[in-house]
């Protein structure tokens, strides 16, 4: 049969196609669920009383730097929350008396020539190194030591996922008057491949 004016009426898509596009549908909102929970989750932390931590962080002053707070920015150059991080950094004034590095898995360009224009040293370290020596397998990561190179404070940035609010400075502020600094979760990336094959197993 025929519609008026002769054109052939619109057939409903068949049962298979209807249930090919439900499947479809049903295995992307599973992935986009998938990548965006493994994003949502804290990322571990290393324990502020190792002395591994302690020993390693502290070896990267130099021996004029003894006397002075240190902030250590762990960041991983192929991770969007630790470019953020560089962004914060280079963005305004840094406190003219503390010691601050950059640990870097990894090689981003541009980011380094912003750390190196805005006086901020950078050591790079292999993600294995960076697991084996400091303890440390996410990242970006904040470490601050007070003058004895006793770690005071270990962890994240910010409070939630992506916030803007970065700090890093409002917490050497609280330890530098002897306040405990609650220490923020760690969101941002998995650096150690042990880490990210249990967070990504089907990697995507």
């Amino acid at each position: 049969r025929t519609a008026p004016g002769g054109m052939a009426p619109h057939r409903p898509a068949s049962r298979a196609a209807r249930l090919g596009l439900g499947v479809w549908f049903g295995l992307m909102v599973c992935v986009a669920a998938y990548l965006l929970a493994r994003h949502l989750v804290p990322l571990p932390v290393p324990t502020a009383e190792a002395a591994e931590v302690q020993t390693a962080f502290g070896e990267l002053r130099a021996p004029d730097e003894r006397r002075s707070w240190a902030m250590f920015h762990v960041l991983y150059a192929d991770c969007r929350c630790s470019g953020r991080i560089v962004a914060h950094l280079t963005s305004g004034a840094r406190p003219g008396d503390v010691v601050e590095r950059v640990v870097m898995v990894g090689r981003h360009e541009e980011d380094e020539r912003k750390l190196a224009r805005a006086d901020i040293p950078v050591v790079h370290v292999t993600a294995e190194e960076l697991l084996e020596r400091y303890g440390v397998e996410a990242g970006p990561l904040l470490v601050v030591l007070d003058p004895h190179d006793r770690v005071m404070y270990a962890g994240g940035y910010t409070s939630r996922k992506q916030g803007l609010d970065v700090k890093d400075l409002a917490i050497l502020e609280l330890l530098r008057a002897g306040t405990r600094a609650e220490e923020l979760p760690l969101y941002g990336c998995p650096i150690s491949q042990g880490l990210r094959a249990t967070l990504n197993p089907l990697g995507l």
